[in-house]
């Protein structure tokens, strides 16, 4: 995967992080018999959403978004 740089205004930032909260809880409340496979997926999608959720977070901030 290449690495891309771009920037965000503050309302972006804050509807893509939103998005992510909904991701993760859709994670929690998926309900399935436990098996530690399933605690292993859960545990890694949650490592990705976290990721992404520093990524959102360390993007630069600008005043208008270029597109």
């Amino acid at each position: 995967m290449a690495n891309q740089t771009f920037e965000l205004t503050r309302e972006q930032q804050q509807i893509l992080l939103q998005g992510l909260r909904f991701v993760r809880s859709s994670v929690e409340l998926d309900v399935q018999d436990y098996s530690e496979a399933i605690a292993a997926d859960r545990k890694a999608r949650y490592a990705q959403i976290g990721e992404l959720e520093e990524i959102v977070n360390s993007a630069p901030i600008s005043e208008a978004a270029s597109v």
